[in-house]
């Protein structure tokens, strides 16, 4: 368990830092760098439900209602995040309500037309609408797949389109390669699990809620660290 919370902070972290922290752009205001912090968080945690799919791992060794509820959990916590990009930028600057409309450039219409599908596929993944939807749960997965990775690339398109945070060219290419090896890792060869002794530990479905309740929490600081830094006098 620790690993993998180890590993969760390290990929939440990590690209986020490279992107906002490295050749920054100046500071806004604190409340849109913040929600726009947020945003940017919601799109690493979405494409790590391409990583944690699901599918129970090696490590921790639980059982598997553990791990799926850990990718339904953390695709709440990514929509909280990007509700809060959102609602913010909404609040603290009405005019932005024009980036929602279908007259709004490409680059804004492609970030909302993102979120519409995201809501379409946290309420279709819970198991009383799926089941009455595909009632071949290999169907299910394909169309659960297919919008998922449309959304990360109109998602993508959205984020760097918009150019201000990531202006610098090396930050697109970092950015596409991500998005690219998260929407295609689940169609690589599955490596077979390593077991361990005994069986899976059992009961832990409620761990997964508590750990993305925790990488809530956690992204929320990291904006908020990053939008005072950002209109601070300290050099990032």
């Amino acid at each position: 368990m620790v690993a993998l919370l180890l590993r969760l902070t390290l990929l939440v972290t990590l690209p986020f830092v490279l992107l906002l922290f490295m050749t920054p752009m100046p500071g806004i205001d604190p409340v849109w760098d913040f929600a726009n912090g947020a945003g940017f968080l919601a799109g690493i945690l979405l494409a790590s439900l391409f990583i944690y799919s699901g599918r129970p791992l090696s490590e921790p060794y639980y059982d598997g209602k553990f791990f799926m509820n850990l990718h339904r959990d953390l695709g709440y916590a990514a929509t909280l995040l990007l509700a809060l990009h959102v609602g913010v930028l909404l609040v603290s600057e009405p005019q932005v309500v024009d980036y929602l409309k279908p007259s709004a450039t490409w680059p804004m219409l492609s970030g909302t037309l993102a979120t519409l599908l995201l809501l379409v596929l946290v309420p279709t993944s819970l198991s009383a609408v799926r089941k009455k939807l595909w009632r071949n749960h290999r169907h299910f997965k394909l169309w659960h797949y297919g919008l998922g990775a449309l959304m990360l690339v109109l998602m993508s398109v959205h984020m760097l389109s918009a150019g201000f945070y990531t202006a610098a060219t090396w930050k697109w290419f970092f950015w596409v390669g991500l998005i690219g090896a998260a929407i295609f890792r689940p169609l690589l060869p599955r490596a077979a699990l390593v077991r361990g002794g005994g069986s899976r530990r059992r009961h832990t479905a409620s761990y997964a809620s508590w750990l993305s309740v925790g990488m809530v929490v956690f992204a929320m600081a990291l904006a908020v660290c990053y939008s005072l830094l950002a209109n601070s006098d300290l050099p990032l």
